[in-house]
């Protein structure tokens, strides 16, 4: 029994990579959230080597946005912890990490799967405040989770 055995093959491929149609389902998600909230944001998810799958920035959210919410979703998916946790690693004294190449703000976070000890991928959200982009972007992880899940109940 392999670790995808329980998971669609259409949301994560057996290599563990979060697939196109995967990615779509968390996109709708963040961008209903942004809109009811009315937050201009981009929003971007990446598969677990922090290549974007699917980038979309709203009509009026600030062109920076665009490169801020893929440095989030790659940073996210390459430390396979939450930027935010990593923006608070530098509050608290690691200035170290401020001269890595990587987004460490608010407003990405991981897709994890196989009882959260992968990452298949990741979300990045900028556009607005900090706990903001976070919102959106756990609308996104969450959608997706929960397709996770529903597939595979559905294979039983």
């Amino acid at each position: 029994m392999s670790a995808t055995d329980n998971l669609p093959v259409s949301y994560i491929e057996p290599s563990g990579v979060l697939t196109p149609a995967a990615a779509m389902i968390g996109m709708t998600a963040a961008l209903k959230t942004a809109a009811q909230a009315k937050w201009e944001v981009t929003v971007c998810i990446c598969d677990a080597g922090g290549v974007p799958i699917h980038v979309q920035r709203t009509a009026n959210a600030f062109p920076a946005s665009y490169d801020i919410a893929c440095g989030k979703a790659k940073s996210a998916a390459l430390f396979r912890k939450e930027t935010g946790l990593l923006e608070d690693s530098v509050n608290g004294g690691r200035s170290a990490l401020l001269s890595s190449p990587f987004v460490l703000m608010r407003g990405g976070i991981p897709v994890l799967w196989n009882n959260g000890t992968q990452a298949c991928g990741a979300v990045g959200v900028s556009g607005v405040q900090a706990d903001q982009d976070e919102t959106v972007a756990r609308a996104a992880v969450d959608a997706m989770t929960a397709a996770f899940s529903m597939s595979s109940r559905s294979k039983l």
